[in-house]
């Protein structure tokens, strides 16, 4: 065993929020950042799109190399029959890879940060309901370092999360089936007599989400992913079905050797966690639940949260104040009045969508019960108002499924109601107000869950 020298700052996981996370920190702050994976393998193998109104810092736009606007896709139903043409504006797309090495390169210049490869994450330290350090082995040796702060940016395993005591307001243990997705995503190379141009996504077939994107330059680009729900759909096999469908439709025998990616991925699809921040502790990225719950990215939210959390730990150092929750609870509030409570309204869309069959996918845009304006707005995490006139229109192309005419309609509503609720968010911890937020989020939240579970179980 081997103990090692004491630092102000201990960062488990090198992706993008906690390497954001330690770049914006001061440089008088010592910093020790393990990684589980070797430098030149971190960043996974595709592109990541964003909202790029949530990104507005040059903190962190010079670390990122290369954006590209997101194409304008088509979202089809599950038949194939009827689509939505509902482009997302202000979208962008960045390499993963290339920030990858951007960050790594800006990390091994500054002489405060010491980066440690191949370190396999075990535990947090605790003492007196404080997080005092970490337990992790390399090489075969175990090793403990202590700190004033400990940052789990692991990632979808949340390791120091996990093993947190369930008494702290940040714990949670293993996510809901409905809200953790296997992804399996894979490029190839795009033929030159390739005509189509399309960024086409499914929604709802085997309750996935899945694209063909054949918008790019040199790729076509095929991604799935779907809840982790017993006896789900291989992502895998539906992106075979996706390269058989693209062949029969173009009548191009395709090259299907990847080019990129082509392996799978776990990935958080929900809102954020309750709470990010315990005495000494801090969780930002996707331990923390920081995505879009549409499409589980977390690239940017995840960025700007190491960002958030940085400027506050620097003026709790400045000032000489204690690590303590009370203090680190500005973080949990200033990233969820900025992000949060515009993706907990995506969330209720996310889990509606979910207890859908592919019958009612098929209805409700065959139909147009959902218009292109109320699924953009709806994506982009945006309030729906629907007026009296629309709704009668609604109830006259639905009178046959009204009772899904209804559902969605409360959809709508539960989601507007649950982005005032993280709105209000409270500012500053206190238990009972933390307790009471929490039971008003549930009422609305545990109804979706219950629907999905009596409908996946049928």
């Amino acid at each position: 065993m081997t103990i090692m020298k004491e630092q102000d700052i201990i960062i488990a996981g090198a992706g993008p929020a906690g390497c954001i996370f330690a770049l914006t920190l001061k440089e008088d702050i010592s910093i020790t950042i393990l990684e589980r994976k070797a430098k030149e393998e971190l960043g996974h193998d595709w592109t990541d799109g964003f909202d790029k109104s949530i990104v507005e810092s040059q903190t962190i736009l010079q670390y990122v190399s290369k954006l590209m606007d997101t194409p304008a896709a088509d979202f089809y139903t599950p038949d194939g029959q009827g689509h939505l043409n509902a482009p997302l504006t202000g979208r962008m797309d960045i390499d993963r890879k290339d920030l990858a090495r951007n960050l790594v390169s800006a990390i091994e210049k500054r002489v405060n940060i010491t980066f440690i490869e191949h370190a396999d994450i075990q535990s947090p330290l605790i003492e007196n309901n404080c997080v005092t350090g970490l337990k992790f082995s390399r090489e075969n040796q175990e090793q403990f370092i202590r700190s004033k702060l400990v940052v789990d940016a692991t990632g979808f395993s949340a390791v120091l999360r996990k093993k947190l005591p369930p008494t702290f307001s940040c714990y949670e243990g293993d996510l809901k089936q409905p809200d953790t997705f296997l992804t399996f995503r894979k490029y190839i190379k795009r033929p030159q007599d390739l005509q189509l141009h399309q960024y086409r996504i499914l929604f709802g077939k085997y309750r996935a989400l899945s694209w063909i994107n054949t918008e790019l330059e040199a790729w076509i680009d095929f991604l799935a992913t779907v809840p982790n729900f017993p006896g789900h759909k291989d992502p895998k096999e539906i992106v075979e079905e996706l390269e058989h469908t693209l062949m029969q439709e173009t009548g191009l025998k395709l090259n299907l050797t990847p080019l990129r990616a082509n392996y799978y991925s776990a990935i958080p699809m929900r809102r954020c966690l309750d709470s990010f921040c315990e005495n000494n502790f801090l969780l930002i990225g996707d331990a923390a639940c920081q995505v879009e719950p549409i499409t589980g990215s977390g690239i940017a939210s995840g960025m700007v949260a190491g960002f958030i959390a940085a400027q506050l730990v620097n003026s709790l150092f400045a000032e000489g104040k204690p690590l303590s929750k009370e203090n680190l609870w500005r973080y949990n509030y200033e990233w969820i009045k900025k992000i949060g409570a515009q993706f907990a309204a995506l969330d209720v869309i996310r889990l509606f969508l979910l207890g859908l069959s592919e019958k009612d996918y098929n209805f409700l845009i065959r139909n147009r019960i959902i218009t292109e304006d109320e699924f953009r707005k709806s994506l982009s995490g945006e309030k729906l108002r629907i007026g009296l006139a629309t709704m009668l229109q609604k109830v006259w192309r639905g009178w046959k499924r009204l009772g899904l005419l209804l559902d969605l309609n409360r959809a709508i509503q539960d989601s507007s109601k649950i982005k005032d609720i993280y709105s209000s968010y409270p500012q500053r911890f206190d238990e009972q107000a933390f307790k009471i937020w929490q039971k008003r989020r549930d009422s609305i939240i545990n109804r979706y869950y219950k629907r999905i579970e009596t409908r996946t179980s049928s």
